[in-house]
């Protein structure tokens, strides 16, 4: 790296790069709040019939969950390396645990967010959606199941950092 005033090369110092693991920790713990609103919201804004307006709505929050499920996920894998060590982490059964509760929400996420997509071309023309009831109470479940998964999560990932019991 070169210091822009001076033409020299300019050297970073430990200092410098002590920030890393202070700012991938907060763009990891705002992506969670924002994953975990996200959710929220597609479960409250969720009904058998959406205006169109509302339907666009949901899939604008699904897209939102799953751009921030995938920032959390790289930031994790960036802490871990940045902070204890792949090694602390991979022997800890709580990282494994919150790994799985994650593995599970993400594939849980994948039919409500295959539903939504298959909406693109109505909403864009304007019309609204129609659930079947059973597919409207399928849709409700997973989210309820996938929010209870994330409370869980916090849990094991204090566990994770503090250590053992």
């Amino acid at each position: 790296m070169r210091d822009p005033l001076r033409g020299e090369p300019k050297h970073i110092s430990e200092d410098d790069l002590l920030a890393w693991p202070i700012i991938v920790a907060w763009i990891h713990y705002v992506s969670i709040m924002l994953m975990i609103a996200s959710l929220l919201g597609e479960h409250l804004l969720l009904k058998q019939e959406l205006t169109a307006a509302q339907a666009g709505t949901v899939q604008r929050l699904d897209i939102v969950y799953g751009a921030s499920a995938a920032i959390v996920l790289i930031t994790g894998i960036l802490r871990m390396f940045l902070e204890k060590g792949a090694a602390y982490y991979n022997h800890h059964i709580a990282f494994h645990i919150l790994f799985g509760i994650f593995v599970i929400a993400a594939l849980l996420s994948i039919y409500p967010t295959l539903v939504f997509l298959r909406w693109r071309s109505d909403t864009g023309a304007g019309r609204g959606q129609q659930l079947a009831q059973d597919q409207f109470k399928k849709i409700q479940m997973i989210l309820r199941v996938e929010m209870t998964l994330l409370l869980l999560a916090p849990f094991f990932a204090t566990w994770m950092a503090h250590g053992e019991f």
